[in-house]
């Protein structure tokens, strides 16, 4: 969907055109953006995992050292730096995802003014892919051009992929998941200010396993994958903290 200088394009470059567009809607959501496709109250839930597997890999790193003095202290001011950090970059994803559907819709609501030839042969090449063929694509083409609107609606889905859904305010967002990062590490973290060495040793994989199932079940609720999810949440904590502690260790000395 790029703008020619109001000149048309030429219809034996409607493929391209459309390719290409899809090419940098692609590029787009891969990065940042990506982050917002995810609804809101998933996306936090992502977000108190990586609170505690943030957490149980700094515990890790502070055990392999041996440091064993305010070791609950140095947990919760790492929790409350993570889910600021956690928030703010979610809350920019959100924000920049936002941004780029605004400026799309500016411009194909552009396109469907100026160039409403273009638009049409782009509506029959998507068209013809499904494997519609005349009279019946004809019609179809007919019927989503006489509303501008419903054109501009199936132009961003069919030719980027861009399929809208209420999103909200990105400082909203920002601190939903700041608190559930901050509420899942520190439910973690707390404990650790009244144990000691031994039993925060225990406190900390059972602990942590514990709190990762209760994300995964209340995930589960809509995905229906509680074993599968809680299982490789699981595998990546313990793949973290021993990797964690292996170079640990060996940078401190034992």
């Amino acid at each position: 969907m790029h703008m020619q200088d109001d000149a048309a394009v030429p219809v034996g470059d409607t493929a391209d055109h459309i390719a290409e567009a899809r090419q940098k809607a692609c590029r787009m959501l891969a990065g940042e953006s990506h982050v917002g496709n995810v609804d809101d109250v998933r996306q936090a839930l992502i977000r108190a995992r990586d609170g505690v597997l943030l957490t149980w890999a700094v515990w890790v790193a502070l055990d392999a050292f041996q440091v064993e003095t305010e070791v609950g202290g140095l947990l919760i001011a790492f929790a409350a730096g993570m889910a600021l950090l956690l928030g703010l970059t979610t809350g920019i994803a959100t924000l920049t995802q936002l941004r780029y559907y605004e400026s799309e819709l500016e411009r194909e609501r552009n396109e469907i003014r100026d160039m409403p030839e273009h638009e049409r042969d782009e509506l029959r090449e998507l068209y013809a892919a499904k494997g519609f063929r005349p009279p019946l694509l004809d019609q179809i083409v007919d019927t989503l051009c006489a509303d501008d609107d419903r054109l501009l609606k199936v132009m961003m889905e069919e030719e980027l992929g861009l399929f809208f859904h209420n999103v909200n305010h990105p400082v909203l967002v920002g601190v939903w998941n700041a608190a559930g990062a901050l509420v899942a590490a520190l439910l973690l973290a707390i404990p650790v200010c009244y144990l000691d060495a031994a039993a925060t040793r225990w406190w900390m994989p059972i602990g942590g396993t514990v709190l990762l199932a209760l994300l995964a079940c209340i995930r589960g609720r809509a995905t229906q994958r509680i074993i599968p999810t809680l299982a490789s949440w699981i595998v990546v904590g313990l793949v973290t903290g021993g990797v964690v502690h292996f170079v640990g260790r060996t940078f401190a000395g034992g």
